[in-house]
């Protein structure tokens, strides 16, 4: 795996907050910046409660197995209970943990044609109640993903598994139906659906696990084992004696549910708690003026976009699309909207992980040029100040989450900026239980009913965008809402799916990131850099960039 550079941190007094927040917006893509009010401390905090980590969380796990939890707070919590193949470290590069070496091609893991993948695992784990860890439970935890009744968030790469063998209690061999160049980024880690091994000798004799007591008091393998959890109120955690790694240097984690973030953000300033995730933007200048708390600025692989519908007659029309791209300050919204936690995006791959396409034509806001494409493509400004063509008013409808004051934000800043090259716009903005409801319930993007969309994705561990671009991913089979159907498109994620070559899918990458540029189906307005608040006494903390912040809770002290 390629590496990425070690965290760069500055530490200053939060009265210098507002300009550090500006500075955060040009830092390098390989930055994690963090901001304290105090620097050089020695020692603890009054504060601190030694051994133990208070957690203020803003929302609720659905249940605590992530194999079935569509909210990404289950799986940042697993992180402390439960056991993976492999963790994601802050380094971009995969830490063993059941397993014991990555498979690839060179060290003999991944066969030639790439239909055969062997994993060792690691001896001597020990679940949480005692019982041996072994190839039992990761073939059980496969044929759980698989079964129908079983109400997991997705299949993919799962569901290309022919068979597995059991070599022995520390060997497995995966037998696939077709190459699948991300499946060792996806099978029992940090893919775009991370699921847990499970325990065989708790589970193996429902007809579903939907409804297990396992889900609310779960048994892991990892460093922390679950004792209480109060719905709405709290989880404990207390160290794990069994732990593969020997104990680890926290004594107990609290975890607190805290639903308004004015609560927790009073919390954070009352020193209640030392961590809190995933903060808001809309909160982020709030976050900065608390005295003696960490703000983490973390560069992560999630990016917001603006969505063409490219089955709107308007913008099927390149030059239409081009306009609106010129026509979007990304600086502006970069800096008033993610108030400088974001990295400027030029495609949807990270620029900070190897897929990304170097050199790519950055799109920098010129009205002026976006003006003259729209009169080249027929449409006039009339003396109203909008645009028209054959009595056709150019007038697009938006659509993004209600109540969502990001999206909300980018939504004002576009009326602005579109109206100034004579584009109307109008919003309509849903719930997220409307906008990404299927196509049999009337969902906003999956029926099409939006011209332009605010949406965001997550890219995982692994640069695979197919579920996002191709065409058989078109609704209503996929979420690629924006209706993209390129050839090229399509074959070059073809190449890049069937190699373990990382040249060859580099080079597929390159290609899609290119054409995307050229076709303008979509403006990339930010990559995240996801906040994360902890007290200045938490030591240990390397927040990773992909799928969860969380990777080596065993090492954190307080």
């Amino acid at each position: 795996m390629q590496r990425f550079p070690p965290i760069d941190s500055f530490v200053v007094a939060l009265r210098l907050a507002a300009a550090c927040a500006v500075a955060c917006a040009v830092l390098s893509a390989t930055a994690c910046s963090r901001v304290t009010s105090q620097s050089n401390v020695v020692g603890e905090h009054p504060w601190t409660v030694p051994g133990v980590l208070r957690w203020g969380e803003f929302t609720e796990p659905d249940t605590l197995n992530p194999m079935l939890s569509s909210l990404q707070v289950s799986v940042e919590e697993s992180m402390l209970w439960a056991g993976y193949l492999f963790e994601y470290d802050d380094r971009n590069e995969f830490v063993p943990e059941l397993a014991t070496q990555m498979p690839t091609v060179a060290n003999g893991g991944i066969s030639r044609d790439g239909m055969t993948i062997t994993y060792h695992l690691r001896p001597g784990v020990r679940w949480q109640d005692g019982a041996q860890f072994g190839a039992d439970d990761v073939i059980f935890s496969w044929h759980a993903v698989m079964n129908p009744r079983n109400n997991v968030e997705g299949r993919i790469g799962y569901e290309l598994i022919r068979s597995i063998d059991k070599i022995d209690d520390h060997t497995i061999v995966v037998h696939l139906t077709r190459p699948f160049a991300p499946f060792t980024a996806t099978f029992f880690t940090m893919g775009a659906f991370a699921y847990a091994v499970l325990p065989k000798h708790l589970l193996a004799g429902l007809p579903d696990i939907n409804r297990a007591q396992y889900n609310l008091l779960p048994i892991g393998t990892g460093p922390f084992r679950v004792v209480g959890y109060r719905h709405g109120q709290d989880l404990k955690l207390e160290a794990n004696p069994l732990y593969w790694r020997g104990p680890p240097k926290l004594k107990d984690v609290d975890i607190t549910y805290v639903s308004d973030q004015n609560t927790i953000l009073t919390q954070l300033r009352t020193h209640e708690v030392d961590l809190v995730t995933n903060v808001a933007l809309s909160r982020v200048p709030d976050l900065l003026g608390i005295d003696g708390v960490t703000v983490h600025g973390i560069p992560f692989t999630y990016f917001k976009y603006l969505g063409f519908n490219m089955e709107t007659v308007t913008l099927r029309d390149v030059r239409v699309r081009r306009a609106l791209t010129l026509a979007t300050d990304r600086i502006r919204i970069i800096r008033d909207v993610a108030h400088g936690f974001a990295l400027e995006a030029d495609s949807d791959q990270p620029p900070f992980l190897w897929a990304h396409a170097a050199g790519l034509p950055q799109p920098v806001y010129d009205p002026a040029a976006a003006s003259r494409l729209l009169d080249s493509a027929g449409w006039r400004l009339a003396a109203d100040g909008y645009r028209y063509r054959n009595g056709v008013k150019l007038e697009l409808v938006m659509s993004g989450t209600v109540g969502d004051p990001a999206d909300r934000s980018v939504e004002q800043i576009l009326q602005e900026e579109w109206r100034t090259i004579g584009v109307s716009v109008i919003i309509k903005n849903a719930a997220d239980s409307v906008l990404y409801a299927p196509a049999s319930y009337h969902g906003v993007y999956a029926t099409g009913a939006f011209d332009v969309m605010i949406n965001g994705w997550f890219n995982g561990v692994d640069p695979d965008d197919s579920a996002l671009l191709t065409c058989q991913e078109r609704p209503p089979n996929g979420d690629n809402y924006v209706r993209l159907c390129d050839p090229r498109v399509d074959a070059a994620e073809e190449r890049a799916l069937a190699s373990n070559d990382r040249s060859v899918r580099s080079r597929a990458y390159v290609d899609i990131q290119r054409y995307l540029a050229e076709d303008c189906p979509m403006v990339f307005l930010w990559f995240a850099k996801r906040v994360d608040a902890t007290n200045p006494d938490l030591k240990g903390y390397l927040p990773a960039h992909a799928v969860t912040t969380l990777w080596n809770t065993w090492d954190w002290s307080i």
